[in-house]
């Protein structure tokens, strides 16, 4: 391996990810919990079950928090839970936390979380996978092999104090996320668009008028497209490399710190600013090759994706966390569209056009 598992891996954060071409070398890795002052070793299974040996893109997420992640939140986030086990740990303030061994990777992953404060905590680990929508209806025989490929493992450690879940066990489940808060899908080298349609299928009709209509052309030949994205009543992302990613939209802002920039990566790879219409609060994500079908296409089912808050901006985030090569596997791209809402209008929109996530 050439390059380091994690872009910062010099430093401490509460949050630390890193991302693998094959979960299958994951298999027999431990947790190794270490003190200074003593010599025994607490080596805990991250998957007793051996689910990781069914090998596909895998990402790990290691979070120190204060209270556990609802684990239909982390469905939501992740993906069907696999796997799941948790443990009672007594640390201390120069504890260390590891993951080895790793096939292929001759040294331990130190989780650099930092200070402890001593006392007992929990560490839950959580398997997950997320599979594109596509493979919600029937498939093609060919598809089963590209879902498959399509797929992504998520290990997730969480870690915090035992005094916490207590506190959670004596109050309701609060979970938060919904379907409609993370769309996990491809749609195509053209692109998407996210427009709330009613909205949108009333003001094409007064711009262009009634009847079947060829959008891609419209928008290449005048200036419906660039009205509709002052209006704010579509965010485009035209032409982008195909690929599954996923498409969040945390439901608050405190939820948005679950999605960790370490755990996605370090900056946005490119970033969009669109103006979105002040009463739209869900907005369909509809393929850019389906505007060729106007106004048949809005008829269809689309996934909705909740743009929660109250300002007329929007931005949206690209960011791409790379599966380092193990196993004789090329490394592969996990990119993920981070949507934020803001109050105020936005001074200039910036449209993402030719979204390049793998060369």
């Amino acid at each position: 391996m050439n390059t380091p598992l994690h872009t910062n891996q010099h430093h401490q954060n509460s949050n630390f990810g890193f991302a693998l071409a094959d979960s299958a070398v994951l298999a027999e890795t431990k947790l190794v919990l270490s003190h200074p002052e003593d010599t025994n070793e607490f080596q805990l299974d991250i998957d007793p079950q051996r689910r990781l040996k069914d090998g596909r893109k895998v990402s790990v997420v290691a979070q120190h928090m204060d209270a556990p992640l609802d684990r239909q939140d982390a469905i939501i986030i992740y993906g069907e839970e696999l796997g799941f086990a948790q443990y009672t740990v007594a640390l201390q303030p120069d504890s260390t936390c590891s993951l080895t061994p790793i096939e292929g990777i001759d040294h331990p992953i130190m989780l650099n979380w930092g200070d402890f404060a001593e006392g007992e905590y929990e560490l839950r680990i959580s398997l997950h996978v997320k599979t594109p929508r596509i493979a919600e209806g029937p498939l093609e025989p060919e598809q089963h092999a590209m879902v498959k490929y399509a797929q992504v493992v998520t290990v997730v450690i969480c870690l915090f104090p035992a005094e916490a879940l207590h506190l959670q066990m004596n109050t309701a489940p609060e979970n938060v996320w919904t379907r409609e808060n993370h769309v996990f899908d491809s749609y195509g080298s053209g692109g998407f668009i996210l427009a709330d349609l009613p909205r949108m299928a009333k003001r094409v009709e007064d711009l262009i008028g009634s009847g079947n209509h060829n959008l891609i052309e419209q928008f290449s030949e005048g200036d419906l497209s660039d009205t509709l994205l002052e209006e704010g009543l579509m965010a485009i992302a035209w032409g982008v490399t195909p690929w599954c990613y996923s498409i969040y939209s945390a439901p608050d802002e405190h939820s948005r710190t679950i999605l960790s920039v370490d755990k996605l990566g370090d900056e946005p790879q490119t970033t969009g600013i669109y103006r979105v219409h002040p009463e739209s609060k869900r907005l369909n994500i509809v393929p850019v090759n389906e505007l060729a079908y106007w106004p048949s296409c809005t008829e269809k089912a689309w996934p909705v994706i909740d743009v929660a808050g109250e300002g007329e901006t929007l931005r949206m985030d690209l960011y791409v966390q790379i599966c380092e090569s193990v196993n004789g596997l090329h490394e592969n791209p996990l990119p993920s569209f981070v949507l934020t809402r803001s109050e105020g209008q936005p001074e200039v929109i910036i449209p993402l056009i030719d979204v390049v996530i793998v060369d």
